[in-house]
């Protein structure tokens, strides 16, 4: 563990978690495992820190690369994000580039890559998310490395394999480039701040408050903020401040509840399945005397009748008297507090 190296590494391995800069990040991090000692209990860290040095790399030479493309006037490898969510469709090449043409009707090619990044429409139970062909497997690291930083902030992955083998290689690209598919609660968030202390939210079985503290300060680091959850080890802690990325996912195709054939013959099923595993819901809104509006107001699971009112116009909360409730066949009036599920259709009275 980082707690049991010397004090020399962990000076610079604290100066490498605080920076924001990745260049600086980079020579850190090879300095990191240049002086560290090399023996059993280190090797999960060396590991680690290898995928890191290299998804560092990558990054970089990519951000190098758009600094010309901008300069020269070229056309730059990036995503802006729509109101609604945003998938990446992964996988090898042939089988995600079938996913992606049965969601929106563009026939991908791996060439168009090199220039720009693939971008259609999924309409899906109402939603029209937003799509992103992500080839990851086989692609090279120039290709890999500028969809590096579009899987690491995107909404979700939709991961698509016709085999076990291509599920695999598939993680194994994700987690080489520092992404990690996973749906279940975070066992470690920190998010390092300039000042405010360490400040530790949740609880865990298996690490205390004082053991975060001391591993902090061990690093450091004096200010920080930890979420924890009922599991979380300092194997956990590590992995977060070595910068892993936790992304939400669905499977399609092999290892999945749902078949490929089914992104075209199940949307509704399939919009479910994505509205879900990111814990979000869709509200319909029906403004007085006219037909429901389409596409839905996408809001997070727990929303309620002042969050999604907020989302039409902010003005109509202050003149607020009461909203129109359709669920499932039943009417009612509800108030701003009133909890939205699911499909609920509601009529704004102000």
């Amino acid at each position: 563990m980082v707690t049991n190296l010397p004090d020399e590494v962990r000076a610079i391995w604290s100066r490498a978690i605080l920076t924001k800069d990745p260049k600086v990040k980079l020579d850190l991090l090879r300095q990191v495992y240049s002086k560290m000692p090399k023996h059993k209990g280190t090797e999960n860290l060396q590991m680690n820190l290898k995928r890191q040095i290299a998804n560092l790399e990558v990054v970089i030479e990519e951000q190098e690369r758009k600094a010309k493309k901008k300069g020269s006037g070229g056309v730059e490898w990036a995503v802006r994000k729509t109101e609604f969510p945003q998938l990446c469709v992964v996988g090898p090449p042939g089988t995600s580039a079938g996913a992606f043409e049965l969601m929106t009707g563009l026939r991908p090619e791996l060439f168009r890559l090199y220039e720009s990044p693939l971008v259609g429409v999924y309409n899906a139970g109402d939603v029209p998310f937003q799509a992103v062909w992500s080839p990851v497997v086989g692609v090279g690291k120039l290709l890999l490395g500028r969809m590096t930083g579009l899987l690491q902030n995107t909404d979700l992955l939709l991961i698509a394999s016709s085999n076990a083998s291509e599920l695999e290689r598939t993680l194994e690209v994700l987690d080489e480039i520092g992404v990690v598919p996973r749906n279940e609660e975070l066992e470690v968030e920190v998010r390092a701040t300039a000042s405010g202390g360490i400040i530790i939210s949740g609880t865990s079985e298996r690490l205390s408050e004082e053991e975060v503290r001391e591993y902090l300060r061990g690093l450091r680091i004096y200010s920080a903020q930890v979420r924890l959850s009922s599991h979380s080890g300092l194997e956990d802690l590590e992995a977060a401040l070595l910068g892993r990325r936790i992304k939400k996912f669905v499977r399609i195709g092999h290892g999945g509840s749902l078949g490929i054939e089914d992104l075209v013959t199940s949307r509704d099923s399939v919009a479910s399945e994505i509205l879900r595993t990111l814990g979000l819901i869709r509200v319909y809104t029906k403004p007085p005397g006219e037909e429901v509006k389409k596409p839905p107001l996408v809001i997070p699971v727990g929303s309620t009748v002042r969050d999604a009112t907020l989302r039409v116009h902010r003005q109509l909360v202050e003149t607020f008297r009461f909203a129109r409730l359709w669920r499932a066949g039943t009417f009612s009036r509800v108030g701003l507090d009133y909890v939205l599920r699911d499909m609920d259709v509601i009529e704004i009275r102000a």
